[in-house]
């Protein structure tokens, strides 16, 4: 099988492609497309007649979002395929290495592809099923009436991590750019995200929550000088501690260009994404919210005021979907309130 992990590109998807091989594509690397894809990739590597059967890996990039991929080369040959400017994965240390690969001249075994892809959809599959409204074989007014009304709660339910993540994928087009912070959300969306070719950026490492702001700022002033990308939104999804980690950088001195750039906060008052380590269940509950949950009450609108960028708050699904589709011209602050 191949991994594609942070800078891997669209190298590891055509190598894919080409050898007949499923493809674990993190959410940042770039090659989260194709035929070959394989969605919900964390729940097939768990299941032992697939990733259990896993005979040899080979990797582009450096995958850092799951446990499960660590886990499987821990346990199987890999080859790491060397790619410019990205750190080498290589964890176990006995990883091979080498410059490129040749495809091979026949492809793998179609019924192994066919196996991974068909269960990373369904395990990607949405729990409800509901009917569209105008579907022409919904004839009875009840139906169509029950349906109209599951569609207007859905509008109206609050957002969840998973449901962001989701939302803000889908608003995003090939003349975008999404830049996904180094928090508890990149993971939710590498879970629950389909593919889809578009431009996604992502600071990774240990200090990957350092300078998202100005990431993204820089993404979108390059972004400016290209006519073929001029018109799209540069928008980051990040956490709220992400956005205060780097507050310095929404400042755009005077004489600058103010870019349609759209910032995306998953505001659940703190680091969440510690809840989910080992030491969660056994440390002192206040130390750990002290020091790493780190709880913080900051009125977003008002530093947005201080720093003249726009802000808006949304609570549910249908004013969300309205948010991410129409963002202002300038820099925009849309604020999404979180349960821990």
């Amino acid at each position: 099988m191949v991994i594609a992990g942070a800078g891997a590109g669209p190298d590891a998807e055509a190598f894919a492609r080409a050898a007949g091989l499923p493809l674990v594509a993190e959410v940042a690397s770039g090659a989260r497309f194709g035929p070959n894809l394989v969605p919900a990739y964390r729940s097939v590597l768990g299941m032992p007649e697939l990733g259990g059967a896993v005979e040899q890996a080979i990797v582009f990039g450096r995958p850092t979002l799951s446990r499960e991929v660590p886990a499987l080369v821990g346990r199987v040959p890999y080859v790491v395929v060397r790619t410019p400017g990205a750190e080498q994965f290589d964890p176990a240390r006995r990883g091979r290495l080498v410059e490129g690969l040749l495809t091979p001249a026949e492809p793998a075994d179609p019924s192994w592809l066919r196996s991974w892809v068909v269960a990373g959809r369904h395990a990607l599959a949405p729990a409800d099923d509901a009917p569209y409204v105008g579907d022409p074989s919904n004839a009875s007014p009840t139906a169509a009436g029950r349906v109209a009304r599951s569609e207007m709660a859905a509008l109206r339910a609050p957002i969840t991590r998973e449901a962001l993540a989701e939302a803000v994928w889908r608003a995003t087009w090939p003349h975008d750019r999404l830049v996904l912070g180094a928090s508890r959300l990149i993971r939710d969306a590498d879970r629950r995200v389909g593919g889809k070719r578009i431009r996604v950026h992502a600071n990774r490492g240990l200090s990957g929550i350092d300078g998202t702001i100005a990431t993204t700022l820089g993404i979108a002033a390059g972004a400016a000088d290209d006519p073929r990308g001029a018109a799209g939104t540069t928008r980051a999804l990040l956490g709220d501690l992400t956005l205060l980690h780097d507050a310095g950088g929404l400042l755009l001195p005077a004489g600058e260009r103010r870019p349609r750039v759209q910032l995306v906060v998953g505001n659940d008052g703190g680091g969440t994404i510690f809840d989910g380590l080992e030491v969660a269940a056994n440390a002192d509950a206040r130390l750990f919210d002290r020091v790493l949950y780190t709880p913080q009450a900051v009125d977003l609108a008002a530093l947005a005021a201080a720093y003249g960028w726009e802000h808006s708050r949304v609570t549910t699904r249908g004013d969300l979907d309205k948010a991410l589709t129409a963002p202002p011209p300038g820099p925009s602050i849309l604020e999404v309130p979180l349960p821990r």
